[in-house]
């Protein structure tokens, strides 16, 4: 990955302009100066050579190929300068001697661009600068004072470059870690930014519907489908209340109030799964699910809050079209099988015991069962297929209406061969609608019994819990057990196990999910604990006593 670096590499130009143009001007104008006020200086061959190896070394800065001046080889310029800087003090060592603080320039060159071994060329520069005027003299070195002077230029330029040197260092050092940092952030950011690229991608490219909401309840991040669905309801995403006109519940018909729609119970910590909304105006509505999940940091803050929302208008429509189906259907089947029932046990009633003598007694008993169960699967089809479940509670002894329930169970078990006990708690008074909890344990144990091979055993128990504002009631049986794929679909409309299937086990799977309805408008639950081959306990867990509440709907997307 290549990112902009963050300093430019100088170029010859620059090193011109910045190293090289102070120098040649400092030296010109003393040169300039000193020859005013000196004419005879004009005549100086010192003077002049210093001069012309000072411009001879900045017109190596005009020549075409001058990117060597950026390669050690560059060192020959402030090397040249030095030669010239020496000349000229030496010539005008008895008028400006302090001329020799122009070594500042092509020294501190040095030390700035070239590696720690070129400080002893600061040195043996310094040394030839202040030495230059006593050689042109041939004066020796034979005091103290003179040795001082020879020495004091070369250590303390020296000194000075050795600081120039470090500072340097430590300058391109700091400078290699600002640009690992730089080039680690860089590519943390360029990661960031293609994550969030590619989560975009993902959030507009699913068919659901996804918004996210920060711990203020502002709107962080929402998709499409989102902002399509939020057009539909008639609000914004991101403007408060989060809510419109066109929601509605899953009778299609009745508005659901804004604070009560999705987004707002959400944002309230409300937990939301797999809720049924229509949106839209009548006529023109679609069938949302919607979810929703708070997002805690580690620490255990709030982050925010993830709503997700799918179209499943094609699914509910299908559904609403079966249990329309199934209705019109069973009705129909209804009557001529009533007809056929009724004229089948006149018949019966009219022959009597002619029937036998002429040879369709067999016949039309078995008209007249076959007839029976026809009507029980039909009325089994006209339950399941009931969205509203309405109940007559009444205060009931549970235990006397189990009791008697199994009582009417104990001739198919018998037949069966199957042992049927039961186990009751006394005082198990209950607010219960009797006839459809009746329906609901002969269901459980015509389920029980059929899936016993002969010789088992089927148990219910019925039990406080919970202080006892709980009635419980369990019926185990010894059975075949069930799949964990069949726990998770037993109370779907239709569905049979594959043991059912494969036993030719005779049923149409609704008993089940009649059962579950049943428990629900009562505000109760169902458990099942079951393992293949080991039997099976299910478990109605229902209140005691109950609270007045609407008629049960039941708009099961999963049936």
């Amino acid at each position: 990955m290549s990112h902009r670096p963050m300093w430019k590499p100088m170029r010859p130009e620059e090193l011109f302009s910045r190293l090289q143009l102070p120098f040649i001007a400092g030296v010109t104008f003393v040169v300039l100066a000193a020859c005013a006020a000196v004419p005879d200086l004009w005549t100086s061959g010192p003077l002049a050579a210093g001069v012309i190896i000072a411009v001879a070394a900045s017109f190596l800065f005009l020549s075409p190929r001058r990117a060597w001046l950026l390669t050690p080889w560059g060192i020959i310029v402030p090397l040249l300068d030095v030669v010239a800087l020496a000349l000229v003090r030496a010539a005008l060592f008895p008028y400006i001697p302090t001329v020799g603080v122009l070594c500042l320039m092509p020294f501190a060159w040095i030390a700035l661009r070239y590696r720690w071994e070129a400080l002893f060329l600061v040195f043996g520069g310094g040394l030839f600068i202040a030495g230059l005027p006593l050689l042109m003299r041939v004066e020796s070195v034979s005091t103290p004072l003179m040795v001082l002077n020879l020495l004091t230029l070369p250590f303390l330029v020296t000194g000075i470059s050795i600081g120039i040197h470090l500072a340097v260092r430590s300058f391109h050092k700091s400078r290699q870690e600002v640009e690992d940092a730089a080039s680690s952030l860089a590519t943390t950011l360029e990661k960031s930014q293609d994550d969030a690229l590619v989560l975009r991608t993902v959030f507009d490219t699913v068919n659901g519907a996804v918004a996210f909401y920060n711990a203020e309840g502002r709107l962080v991040l929402a998709n499409r489908a989102a902002q399509r669905l939020a057009e539909v309801v008639g609000f914004h995403l991101d403007a408060p209340p989060y809510a419109g006109p066109n929601a509605f519940a899953a009778d299609r018909t009745t508005p659901v109030p804004c604070h009560e729609q999705i987004i707002p119970r959400a944002l309230r910590g409300d937990a939301i799964r797999n809720h049924l909304e229509w949106f839209g105006s009548p006529g023109h509505q679609i069938a949302i699910l919607a979810s929703s999940r708070r997002v805690h940091r580690p620490d255990g803050a709030l982050l925010g809050t993830v709503i997700a929302a799918y179209d499943v208008t094609d699914l509910a429509d299908a559904i609403e079209a079966r249990e329309e189906f199934l209705t019109t259907v069973s009705h129909e089947l209804r009557t001529p099988l009533t007809s056929v029932v009724g004229y089948t046990e006149q018949v019966i009633d009219v022959l009597g015991e002619d029937a036998g003598r002429l040879g369709v007694a067999n016949a039309l008993g078995a008209i007249s069962r076959n007839g029976d169960v026809l009507l029980e699967r039909v009325s089994q089809l006209l339950t399941a297929g009931n969205k509203r479940m309405v109940l007559a509670p009444a205060v009931i002894d549970v235990a006397e209406l189990v009791e008697e329930t199994v009582e009417v169970m104990i001739p198919l078990a018998r037949e069966a061969g199957v042992t049927l006990s039961l186990e009751c708690e006394e005082n198990m008074i209950a607010e219960l609608d009797s006839r459809r909890i009746e329906q609901a344990v002969e269901n459980l144990l015509t389920n029980a019994v059929k899936f016993t091979p002969r010789g088992g055993s089927v148990s219910v128990t019925v039990t406080h819990v919970g202080d006892g504002d709980q009635v419980h009631i369990a019926v185990t049986d010894t059975g075949i057990g069930m799949t964990e794929d069949d726990k998770r679909r037993v109370f779907d409309r239709f569905y049979r196990a594959t043991a059912s299937r494969k036993n030719a086990v005779q049923g149409i799977g609704v008993g089940l999910s009649i059962v579950k309805a049943i428990v629900s408008a009562h505000a109760g639950e169902v458990t099942i604990e079951s393992e293949p081959g080991r039997g099976t306990t299910i478990t109605l867990c229902i209140p005691r006593m109950r609270e007045a509440t609407e008629p049960a709907e039941e708009f099961a997307l999963s049936a």
